[in-house]
């Protein structure tokens, strides 16, 4: 009897269970059959075992290793042109790769890059593992790997993210590699990124499509527009989604300038006499033409109906910079008017939409100063896009909406702030650290609950990665003080429910406040040359 087939027997034996069916010795030819009549069969479940132990390791001492003819040809590494980081840069840096305080990652990873320098070579297979793990820190580990990191990274497959240095990557790398490639290219050659994109197209699966698509982005201009007109008719929904984000960051495309021409004479400026407001007129039918641009036929709001909804993706998609022209106005009086208690709200609703789609902070910073509260709460709960452009008058109007204190904590004063993963300024770090110092002065001295505790709570934590290096040292100290004053203070009151959730609330705020000044304190020392 072979082994398979004993297995098969004592596996038979033991779901029946050795008191419904003796269990008795298993015969066979050879050394195995030696073994097999030595077991003693007095304790029935003992026997059943001992024979399964004897199968067992007589497989497994029985099989030939496995043999590769093939022979493995790897070029030595190259030396390193690179020096190697200091010992307190690899202190920290295992550290965080055993997982303390591994959220300054990207801070150190970016400090050794722009010092020319790379990781210790006992670093570099956890560095790796972890950049296997973690997409967003691929880029940064690639800078400070080295010659040998990058050898290293190329004997492993599950290491090949780590793009080549030639464009070769994107003919056989995997995705990760080749989204590296294209963004690095993207923001080095945007022409040749789009070409490369545009060469592999039909080959490459939906998912892929829309992840490279987004790549675009960056560097966005008119030369990619002929490219993503056709990818309206794209068969993959998302691609077709992602295309329209882009083709509305370009307000020369023929996509917007048709959005211009649907819309266009469907808002009206009414005047009566010093007064003036928007009317609408809604569209009266659904075209094919509207749903290759992204215009579905029903709504996905159940509080708009289906023409108020076409309307609303037409002002989305219709530069903003087209009604100053169109009427004449500037972006206040725009506002202003469409804030006049007779304009139809949707115009107001569509130029939010906008704004907030292509990441216009002019035009967000005056419709959060001129709205009503819940136009307001509506840009305030809404991310940024990925569109933003940060020049001299975004970057003002950026400042403008930091300062203003009906946005604090708020998912677009997040945005702002963590939207790109990089150290403030320090006009920034100084206005956040005011923010936050205001917030809690104001809870201990009003001894008044805040409802949004947790995400200021949350917030305080995620800051300390990102304050200027120049304004550690004051921000932990301003933050050791308030700690200090908020653990002295209590709160006098008669209704226990309300003491506990004060407790509670000043308990939680003050770990926050602790765990900020300790990550200060770590990236004071971290950042010590």
């Amino acid at each position: 009897m072979s082994e398979p087939s004993i297995l098969q027997t004592i596996t038979a034996i033991a779901l029946i269970g050795t008191q419904r069916q003796p269990f008795t010795p298993i015969s066979t030819d050879g050394n195995l059959g030696q073994l097999l009549a030595n077991v003693d069969t007095t304790n029935q479940e003992a026997a059943l075992l001992s024979t399964v132990a004897i199968v067992t390791m007589y497989q497994q001492a029985g099989q030939l290793p496995i043999t590769n003819h093939q022979l493995l040809i790897t070029q030595p590494c190259e030396l390193d042109d690179l020096l190697h980081c200091s010992d307190r840069s690899g202190y920290y840096l295992s550290l965080m790769l055993n997982g303390e305080h591994q959220q300054l990652l990207p801070e150190l990873l970016d400090l050794l890059a722009n010092l020319g320098q790379r990781v210790h070579e006992t670093s570099l297979p956890s560095l790796l593992d972890l950049g296997k793990r973690q997409s967003d820190v691929r880029e940064a580990i690639a800078k400070v790997l080295g010659k040998r990191g990058q050898w290293l990274a190329a004997q492993n497959p599950e290491w090949n993210y780590v793009a080549s240095e030639d464009e070769s990557v994107w003919e056989t790398g995997s995705k990760a590699a080749r989204l590296m490639w294209l963004t690095k290219l993207r923001r080095q050659e945007p022409d040749q990124a789009r070409q490369l994109l545009e060469s592999t197209w039909k080959q490459e699966s939906a998912s892929d499509r829309t992840a490279f698509l987004e790549v675009l982005i960056t560097n966005l201009s008119m030369a990619d527009e002929p490219f993503l007109e056709a990818l309206l008719d794209d068969r993959s929904k998302e691609v077709r989604r992602v295309t329209v984000d882009l083709l509305t960051c370009l307000p020369e495309s023929r996509f917007c300038q048709r959005a211009i021409a649907r819309v266009q004479d469907l808002i009206k400026l009414q005047h009566e006499g010093n007064q003036q407001y928007f009317t609408v007129d809604l569209p009266e039918a659904h075209t094919p033409e509207m749903l290759r641009d992204g215009i579905e036929a029903k709504s996905n709001d159940s509080q708009v109906g289906d023409r108020a909804s076409w309307l609303l993706k037409m002002l989305t998609s219709t530069p903003l910079s087209f009604w100053n022209q169109h009427l004449v106005m500037s972006i206040e009086d725009l506002v202003k008017t469409a804030n006049h208690s007779q304009s139809d709200r949707l115009v107001l609703q569509g130029w939010i939409a906008a704004a907030q789609k292509t990441g216009n902070l002019v035009w967000l910073q005056t419709l959060v100063e001129f709205s009503q509260e819940e136009e307001v709460n509506r840009i305030a709960g809404q991310p940024l896009a990925d569109s933003l452009i940060l020049d001299s008058h975004q970057q003002d109007a950026a400042i403008h909406l930091l300062k203003n204190p009906d946005l604090a904590f708020s998912n677009l004063f997040k945005s702002l702030l963590f939207r790109t993963k990089t150290i403030w300024n320090e006009e920034v770090s100084a206005i956040v650290l005011e923010v936050i110092i205001t917030t809690l002065d104001r809870f201990i001295t009003t001894s008044q609950l805040i409802s949004n505790y947790w995400n200021i709570s949350e917030f305080i934590r995620d800051a300390a990665k990102y304050i200027a290096p120049s304004l550690i040292l004051s921000a932990k100290d301003q933050a050791l003080d308030v700690s200090q004053t908020l653990q002295e203070h209590s709160l006098e009151s008669e209704h226990k429910k309300e003491l506990r959730e004060w407790e509670y609330m000043q308990a939680t705020l003050h770990k926050s406040i602790k765990q900020f000044a300790d990550l200060l304190q770590i990236r004071q020392e971290m950042l010590v040359r």
